[in-house]
């Protein structure tokens, strides 16, 4: 009778940051891809094969269309995080396979990368040096990046839209300093790589306006069926696969693609592309109302971007709230318990045991509140998000802060 109970209780979703529900009335209104054929295998020789193949093409100059690009530029893979993977990854392979000694290519990075980034990169730091960027307010700076003589290779990997405050990097000012370090090093190779997962939905992806050589997207934020991401490679980067057994995806990820996921990825990024300052409006009428009536109600309860985040560069779809001594997953679990989802911190986050040394605190809230014991949740607004809901969810925290009272005496 309480599982019924629960499961009829009309709970309230804001974690749109993390995962996107399916729009069934979007993607129903994409074209169809026919049944006769759908089921087939686009690398087939036979008529179904070559029918789904010309399917996958068409999607991918679709996709690179919305994005400005050539559709042989855009690599279809799983998620954004293989993307991410395959991107610099698949770069460095590619150069120390030419030779390029690890001590001569330098990747320059932000402190507060999504875990699909800084992980990898962390992995690469044995044998490669990698520079974290300052960073002032959750934000970085394109004039930091300057590197030594002697380098023969410079990567630069910022995340567009940082998932867990939602601050919108510089990315066409990294773009632009880019550029100025090609024309100073002309023997040496420099590349520009973002990982623009939470942007599709409100800024422009148009990858020659931004000036990116290599952009990761995934389906997750787009409101379509997930099992998709997506790797925008400029022609002229040079990668090596990260995976072997096959020659899909022009040699770059093995695999037999899942065709009608990539056909409703390319409609619903277009659809997003095109529908995104309308999206951008009515979202941030969200961030403000929440906003607004956060510190009226929630004395103990900060604003990330309001205090020590980026107060103007940010993404209307976040709000990252941080309570004084309260953990993080608690905070989770009892507006959960209320029948409210949020996240404590990027949904990727793959948390090492406590004896590898991680405390399970959230790198962005150590070097944003270095000195407080603090816990924090996401609140992220999508298409589905009310006014009443932000209501319901603010009366929830005040019901959470009044239980843990004594904390704050």
């Amino acid at each position: 009778m309480f599982f019924k109970h629960f499961l009829s209780k009309r709970r309230i979703y804001l974690d749109y940051a993390s995962s996107t529900p399916v729009d069934r009335k979007m993607v129903t209104s994409f074209p169809r891809i026919s049944k006769s054929y759908a089921g087939a295998n686009p690398s087939a020789l036979h008529r179904e094969g070559v029918l789904l193949k010309k399917a996958l093409e068409d999607a991918r100059v679709l996709v690179g269309k919305t994005l400005g690009a050539q559709g042989n530029e855009i690599i279809f893979t799983s998620n954004a995080s293989e993307s991410d993977n395959l991107a610099l990854l698949g770069s460095v392979n590619y150069f120390l396979s030419q030779g390029i000694s690890p001590s001569e290519i330098i990747i320059y990075t932000s402190p507060f990368e999504h875990s699909a980034v800084s992980e990898l990169l962390s992995h690469l730091s044995k044998e490669i040096m990698i520079c974290l960027l300052p960073q002032e307010n959750g934000y970085v700076s394109a004039k930091n990046i300057v590197v030594p003589k002697e380098f023969k290779v410079l990567i630069v990997t910022v995340i567009f839209v940082q998932n867990e405050i939602g601050t919108v990097e510089p990315i066409k000012e990294i773009a632009k300093q880019i550029r100025k370090l090609r024309k100073e090093y002309p023997d040496s190779t420099v590349l520009f790589h973002t990982d623009a997962t939470q942007a599709p939905l409100f800024y422009d992806l148009n990858v020659a306006r931004l000036g990116v050589d290599m952009m990761t997207l995934g389906a997750t934020k787009l409101y379509c069926p997930k099992g998709v991401g997506m790797l925008y490679k400029r022609r002229g980067v040079n990668l090596l696969p990260i995976f072997h057994g096959g020659g899909q995806e022009m040699g770059l990820r093995p695999g037999t693609e899942p065709v009608e996921l990539i056909h409703n990825f390319a409609h619903a990024l277009a659809f997003a592309q095109e529908s995104r300052e309308k999206e951008f409006v009515r979202t941030k009428i969200l961030q403000e109302y929440f906003e607004n009536k956060i510190p009226k109600v929630l004395l103990p309860v900060k604003i990330t971007n309001l205090g020590v985040g980026h107060p103007s560069e940010r993404s209307p779809h976040i709000t990252h709230l941080v309570i004084p001594d309260i953990d993080s997953e608690l905070l989770v679990i009892e507006l959960d318990a209320r029948g409210i989802a949020v996240s404590s911190k990027s949904a990727c986050k793959n948390d090492l045991p406590a004896q590898s040394g991680n405390d399970n605190k959230s790198e962005l809230l150590s070097i944003l509140y270095p000195n407080e014991k603090v816990g924090a949740i996401r609140v992220s607004y999508g298409r589905n998000t009310t006014k009443r809901e932000l209501d319901k969810t603010i009366k929830a925290i005040k019901s959470l802060l009044k239980k843990y009272q004594n904390i704050f005496q």
